[in-house]
């Protein structure tokens, strides 16, 4: 997965950015099992490695969630083959099918218009086998313990699902505000009704108000059903 911050060097204070985006890494890194671990690389791209496309999709939605009404997002999801060139220096070192589909993925992104008063943010493209590099078979991202082994021929099904659940989520993020963002990462995480309201500074009412208004109860199922389909 590949992520760039949006209109990055319009932010003056350059110092602040990379440490709330640092901090929202860290977060999201310490909920969200990788390959290789979202990690800021060079200028204000971010890149990771996730042994699922499902997994790739939840925490692309964490990390803009930690980040939403301060710090804007685009993101290239790829599917395909991962050539390790030098696994001690992950995500450096590594080329394939992949990322080159990620790179693809957030190309498009980054043409594509507002759409009905909403931007894309996530994209998504599955290479097929005959796209990978060299002739012979390479060898994906490192798993604990060992290689993962070579991953499956892409599912035509679960790409219109995931590119419909993606472009679902775009629409309701635009709507969603920083502390209902708040308000969903709790919810993800199991905290109740009272706890989630202390820690925003707000009553319990505000907070099921907030769930009601902007659909947060149905964006938390949504979100839920992603682990449970992995």
């Amino acid at each position: 997965m590949l992520i760039d911050v949006v209109a990055s060097r319009a932010r003056l204070d350059r110092a602040a950015l990379q440490a709330e985006v640092g901090a929202a890494l860290e977060a999201v890194n310490g909920r969200r099992p990788a390959l290789d671990p979202l990690t800021q690389t060079v200028g204000d791209e971010i890149q990771g490695t996730y042994g699922g496309l499902l997994d790739a999709v939840r925490a692309v939605a964490e990390l803009r969630l930690e980040l939403l009404g301060r710090v804007a997002l685009r993101a290239g999801i790829g599917w395909g083959d991962i050539v390790m060139h030098d696994p001690d220096r992950a995500p450096f070192g590594q080329d394939g099918s992949a990322w080159w589909a990620a790179r693809a993925a957030l190309d498009t992104v980054a043409r594509s218009g507002p759409r009905s008063g909403y931007a894309a943010r996530v994209g998504l493209e599955m290479a097929t086998p005959q796209t990978a590099v060299g002739a012979a078979p390479p060898s994906r991202a490192r798993a604990p313990g060992g290689p993962l082994p070579p991953p499956r021929p892409p599912d035509v099904a679960l790409e219109v699902v995931l590119r419909s659940h993606l472009a679902l989520l775009d629409r309701a993020l635009a709507t969603v505000d920083e502390t209902e963002a708040r308000i969903v990462l709790a919810d993800l995480q199991g905290h109740n009704t009272d706890t989630i309201a202390g820690a925003l500074g707000i009553t319990a009412s505000a907070v099921s108000q907030r769930r009601s208004r902007n659909h947060l109860r149905e964006l938390v199922v949504a979100l839920r059903l992603i682990d449970t389909s992995a």
